[in-house]
């Protein structure tokens, strides 16, 4: 990202918003490449077996009548919204739906008009592995009912309560993470509030020693689980995104993830990349990136413009993240991503798709899974080409008497200098470096991304 000014006292907030927008086109234009058109018109020349039908939001005379209502999955923060447990009746099948109860679920129409252009854009994604189903947006004159695919685990909120894992365990959840952005951003659309509330995790025993009673002080590993599918959950906030797509006239989001561009209105897929950034640094050492009280925002000030976003955002373009925890020092890959991802300056983020590439993850990466990464970065231009070392210089391997030592918080780690950054961590590079072989391994999470509304 270009570095942004504050606007000077003449500048009026029309002025401040087109040199925003102008800004956020030149910059991320050079990162994602033309415009994101998706068109809903056949191909003439397409037989009629190639066309999908359009889905629609699908109007019906009464909810009741198709499905069964059960039990709240949770309390609602918003009193005209609610998620239920539910049976449809004609199969039986089990899923969760999102009810938006009329008419005070949305506080404008212009806000009502996007919601429903971006739940029918969502209806339409392709279907991949990674994406868990919306089976069906239903609305009668009471309601509107998003029924989404029934989803097993603990949100990682309530997971990091009962015991923080393993960092082996933390890179498959990340990995999973960045596939799933990767294929949303693939598909030109952004989510914009990724949160540790809004990742689900459901853990299967893969030994018989995980058969055991779990005392309350246990490990994942000790255990014997392993993360084997990661499901991004509540996509209310999800829209479509395109290198010239207009600043936005409020900050979405929740504070620690929201990236300091996003506080002036300009989200991108770089800005999902921050938040996932968030995520490992809270997975890996227990603490969120950011002290607490740079927050200090109150209800209805945040609108885009507002001097206390403006404050909020100039103190994070100037906050350092703290990398002295033991677990970075003995994980200097891990360390190199995340310095990369929570970087301020959005430009030098790696994309989801590029990021997939790092030294980090080779070790977690099948054959199958390096397939399905490479066609996602094929299709959003930031793969390097075949054939080629994507790596950055290896790091000294850190023996067993020295992971086993207890370091001291105040150990400061010496990290790699960006003057050396790696060409994964910039496309246009990559494009003219080879990708290395990528390391194999029988163990492989299967992500998934629930696209709810």
């Amino acid at each position: 990202m270009s570095s942004t000014s504050r606007p000077g006292p003449r500048e009026t907030g029309l002025q401040e918003r087109n040199r925003l927008e102008e800004e956020s086109r030149t910059s991320l234009q050079d990162r994602f490449g033309k415009s994101l058109v998706i068109s809903t018109k056949p191909d003439k020349v397409q037989s009629a077996k190639q066309v999908r039908p359009i889905k629609r939001i699908t109007p019906v005379p009464d909810f009741t009548k198709l499905y069964v209502l059960g039990k709240e999955v949770m309390p609602s923060g918003h009193k005209f919204m609610a998620v239920h447990f539910a049976r449809r009746k004609d199969d039986g099948l089990e899923c969760v739906v999102k009810l938006r109860i009329k008419p005070h679920c949305f506080r404008t129409q212009s806000e009502e008009i996007s919601w429903r252009r971006s739940t029918e854009y969502l209806l339409n994604m392709p279907r991949n592995d990674n994406i868990a189903r919306i089976y069906e947006v239903l609305e009668d004159p009471k309601a509107l009912y998003i029924v989404m695919e029934k989803v097993n685990g603990m949100d990682l909120f309530e997971t990091l309560a009962q015991e923080r894992p393993t960092v082996d365990h933390a890179r498959e959840i990340i990995q999973q993470l960045l596939r799933a952005m990767a294929h949303l951003h693939a598909e030109g659309a952004v989510h914009k509030d990724l949160k540790l509330e809004n990742v689900m995790v459901d853990c299967a025993d893969l030994s018989p020693k995980s058969r055991r009673k779990p005392s309350i002080n246990s490990d994942l590993s000790d255990l014997g689980l392993t993360p084997t599918s990661v499901k991004v959950i509540d996509f209310d906030t999800v829209d479509q995104w395109a290198p010239n797509s207009p600043v936005g006239r409020e900050v979405v989001g929740t504070d620690q993830y929201i990236a300091q561009e996003a506080y002036a209105g300009k989200y991108s897929p770089l800005s999902d990349v921050f938040a996932v950034g968030v995520i490992a640094y809270r997975l890996l050492c227990g603490r969120f990136p950011f002290h607490a009280e740079l927050f200090d925002d109150e209800p209805g000030e945040n609108w885009v413009g507002s001097p206390k976003m403006d404050e909020i955002r100039s103190k994070l373009q100037t906050a350092k993240v703290d990398f002295s925890h033991k677990v970075f020092r003995l994980n200097p890959d891990a360390t190199d991503l995340l310095s990369r991802m929570l970087s301020h300056r959005e430009n030098q983020r790696p994309s989801a798709a590029a990021a997939l590439q790092h030294p980090w993850f080779e070790a977690c990466i099948s054959p199958k899974r390096s397939s399905t990464s490479s066609n996602v970065s094929r299709r959003m231009g930031g793969y390097p080409s075949e054939g080629s070392d994507l790596s950055p210089k290896k790091q000294p391997s850190v023996s067993s008497e020295e992971a086993n030592r207890e370091v001291s918080d105040s150990e400061v780690l010496t990290v790699r200098s960006r003057s050396a950054m790696p060409c994964w961590a910039s496309e246009d590079v990559a494009q003219e470096e080879r990708l290395s072989p990528l390391c194999k391994t029988d163990k492989v999470c299967r992500v998934s991304v629930i696209s709810s509304s």
